[in-house]
């Protein structure tokens, strides 16, 4: 396992950055609304309605930042993704008004949309371009790790000081990004300038230096549009899951209401400790066949949440807690898998925009899946989740016609520069 891990001297700050962001995002997660019908006069449908509006301007501002990471490079884009939503949430302590509210949250999804499209370049970066998904590996481990903590941070100190504690939870949440932003500058070290001699062309250049690429050339390349549409398969799955089961637990088969934060809990936990050792035990498979057997754990994660529906309670809360162990640990292996892939699809000078391209299923499915899944539950158990083990299917099927025409997909975890035509062993 220690072997397996990268070597990570002189990025204790950035490591610090993300873990913090990552903290500062659990503190306000779980009371992202809670928090506006308790320190303002707003009500609950408008506070709704402002949010999925902000959530909406991440559409087009995804392929936007796309274009920015390009021209300014991926540091300096984290560094400002951070500073936009440090400015969005200390504005979220002074809302008192609708319109308010409305500016604010445009400003924390633009700068949310940011991060998401720099973070897999910069991981690239500081990586150099090889064994990426070791990279990423201990970093999804310190995100998990302090979004548990911040949600459990929230929870005390809105028990402890009630109004109040949901001012210091934003106050707090909001410092934690300009943190971020700063301890993001001072790690200057690059990983790229010690990229070995048998890294590829795309991977000598960090994006810092490498020259400006247009939009016609990425949407060009067909394999990897195909693999974007293959994307927002694989996050509507994951989004679907988060939004739909703890429903489907407590209202339509009636388990205990203590049933949704073990699952978010059992998600965190397992996040935080799991995410290296599951790196470790893909090393040296192919990408394609690590993607396909993703999709199997989560379609059987899907069959676990159909099956509480027909068992006794008790056989019921196993079932639910063994459908959250699979589905973790099938996202833990696209994690691992996803952004590395599109990372060596794309040139330094085009990383911004593949990865804008692969982000953009992530904002979609945020503004599809609310709607698919209240519709899909009024039908019952089976209209709901048959359907998605169905789609954990069809990815399957995408994952293996997409490796004949995506290299990066063919490569194996951990060792970069290997294209084998084998599958997951």
């Amino acid at each position: 396992m220690r072997a397996w891990l990268p070597d990570t001297r002189g990025h204790r700050r950035l490591f610090s950055a993300l873990s913090i962001d990552a903290l500062g995002t659990g503190l306000f997660l779980p009371f992202s609304i809670l928090y506006f019908t308790a320190t303002t006069d707003l009500t609950l449908g408008r506070v709704g309605l402002a949010l999925s509006i902000g959530a909406l301007v991440r559409i087009p501002a995804t392929p936007g930042a796309g274009m920015f990471c390009d021209r300014f490079g991926a540091r300096r884009t984290v560094v400002l993704s951070n500073l936009t939503q440090a400015v969005g949430f200390f504005n979220y302590l002074l809302v008192d008004s609708f319109g308010h509210l409305l500016i604010a949250a445009v400003v924390v999804q633009l700068g949310n949309s940011a991060f998401w499209v720099a973070y897999p370049g910069l991981v690239h970066d500081i990586a150099g371009g090889q064994r990426q998904e070791s990279w990423f590996a201990v970093i999804t481990s310190l995100r998990h790790a302090g979004l548990g903590l911040g949600a459990l941070g929230a929870s005390l100190a809105v028990a402890v000081g009630g109004t109040n504690g949901y001012i210091a939870i934003v106050a707090v949440n909001a410092l934690s990004f300009a943190t971020a932003a700063i301890l993001t500058v001072l790690d200057t070290s690059d990983g790229a300038r010690a990229a070995p001699d048998n890294a590829t062309p795309e991977h000598d250049v960090s994006s810092e230096a490498a020259p400006m690429s247009g939009w016609a050339s990425t949407l060009r390349d067909r394999p990897f549009l195909g693999f974007v549409v293959l994307n927002f398969g694989l996050a509507l799955l994951s989004l679907a899951f988060g939004l739909g089961v703890p429903v489907f637990l407590v209202d339509t088969v009636h388990l205990p209401p203590w049933i949704p934060g073990t699952v978010l809990a059992v998600n965190a936990v397992l996040g935080a400790v799991g995410a290296t050792p599951v790196g470790a035990a893909i090393t040296g498979r192919s990408r394609s066949g690590g993607l396909i057997a993703s999709q199997a754990i989560v379609g059987c994660a899907f069959m676990a949440v159909l099956c509480c529906a027909y068992v006794p309670s008790a056989v019921g809360v196993c079932l639910a807690v063994a459908a959250v162990v699979l589905m973790t640990l099938g996202e833990l292996v696209q994690i691992l898998i996803v952004s590395p892939t599109v990372n060596d699809c794309a040139t330094a000078a085009s990383r911004g925009r593949y990865n804008s391209l692969s982000q953009m299923a992530f904002s979609i499915g945020d503004v599809v899946t609310p709607a698919l899944m209240t519709t899909l539950l009024a039908h019952g158990p089976a209209a709901t989740w048959i359907p998605l083990a169905a789609l954990a299917v069809v990815d399957m099927l995408g994952v293996a016609l997409l490796a004949h025409h995506l290299p990066a997909m063919r490569r194996r975890i951990n060792q970069p520069g290997v294209a084998e035509l084998e599958g997951f062993r």
